[in-house]
């Protein structure tokens, strides 16, 4: 677990690295507010502080032995697989919103083991709340 955990860290400070090289060429502040590269700096410098700390955990931290009839679990990649069919399912169709709903839902009731209920109400409310937002308040059209 603990190579895996590594790569996974390589691989998100890689992004990081992305985002602060792109960001190099824009303006950090405007006249009066922030600049483009507000948000992509600051990011990128952030994930790779947390990518490092998380690093030094994973290397202090001791391998777990593995017995020998110990199956990998495919739950975590199975929800991956379903997230990216639902998204890439739901935008075809031509709403991003299904996408946000699917994945949200199937995030609540997989991963955080709410009720079917509970799951059902959580994707309801993010997604109202993510119309809300960008529809009504911002006037960006959510297609």
């Amino acid at each position: 677990m603990k190579r895996v955990e590594l790569i996974l860290l390589l691989m998100l400070a890689a992004f990081a690295a992305s985002l602060v090289a792109g960001a190099t060429g824009m303006n950090y502040s405007d006249q009066y507010s922030f600049g483009p590269g507000f948000v992509p700096l600051n990011t990128g410098v952030l994930l790779l502080l947390c990518c490092g700390l998380q690093a030094v955990r994973v290397m202090k931290r001791q391998a777990e032995p593995r017995e020998e009839g110990d199956a990998p679990d495919v739950k975590g990649l199975l929800l991956a697989g379903v997230i990216v069919a639902v998204g890439i399912l739901a935008m075809s169709l031509g709403s991003v919103m299904l996408a946000i709903a699917g994945i949200v839902f199937l995030l609540s009731w997989l991963v955080t083991r709410h009720s079917l209920a509970m799951s059902l109400l959580v994707s309801a409310a993010t997604t109202g709340m993510i119309y809300l937002i960008f529809s009504i308040w911002l006037n960006l059209p959510i297609t």
